[in-house]
């Protein structure tokens, strides 16, 4: 997992979009406004719950999971940039078997939106189902096991003037359920003018 990650990192610097600059309102799961990982039991303040299996725990708050123990000691560990979230921050006493959906939003008013790039990394439990730019399906899945590693995605197209939805569906099996991404995302600003040929 790591030599796919490294490559897909490598990949993303060998070919830099100069005139791009990044989007300022995308975040990694578990993270904070100055992107720092927060506490487990905290509330992500970047990604809400808009549909759950689960009657117990409906949303809207993603929870950051307890970092320790089970499922931690399956789930890629979490690090600096990013941490699960879950309906619960007692991933361990399982959730409802069925869809899960986080959303994040951000802004595009300032770029040129169909110049937009999001590219990512993800994990889920159970497979993840779907991405989704403004409520249409990019295709993208994860494995039912899918939570041993992270698997990256990107996203060229889609996006609208002014704000924008991403959204993750996951499928629960049985257990604990959760989601963690990493991602970036780059487009040209509205006053940008090429002066290459």
């Amino acid at each position: 997992m790591l030599a796919i990650t490294l490559i897909f990192t490598l990949l993303s610097f060998l070919n830099p979009d100069k005139g791009a600059t990044p989007i300022p309102d995308l975040f990694n799961t578990g993270q904070n406004d100055q992107r720092l990982v927060l506490a487990d039991g905290e509330t992500d303040g970047h990604y809400i719950l808009t549909s759950s299996a689960d009657a117990d725990y409906p949303g809207p708050n993603a929870m950051i999971s307890l970092s320790t123990g089970w499922p931690m000691d399956r789930w890629v560990q979490n690090n600096s940039n990013s941490k699960w979230i879950a309906p619960r921050t007692d991933a361990k006493n399982y959730n409802a078997a069925g869809v899960y959906v986080y959303r994040t939003t951000f802004d595009l008013s300032h770029f040129k939106h169909n110049t937009a790039v999001i590219r990512g990394l993800w994990s889920s439990d159970n497979n993840g189902v779907d991405i989704l730019i403004n409520g249409k399906s990019t295709g993208y899945i994860t494995p039912v096991e899918a939570y041993y590693g992270m698997f990256p995605f990107e996203i060229t197209g889609g996006f609208t003037e002014g704000l924008n939805t991403l959204e993750f569906v996951v499928y629960n099996i049985n257990g604990p359920s959760g989601l963690r991404v990493e991602l970036n995302g780059q487009a040209y600003p509205k006053e940008y003018v090429s002066l290459e040929n």
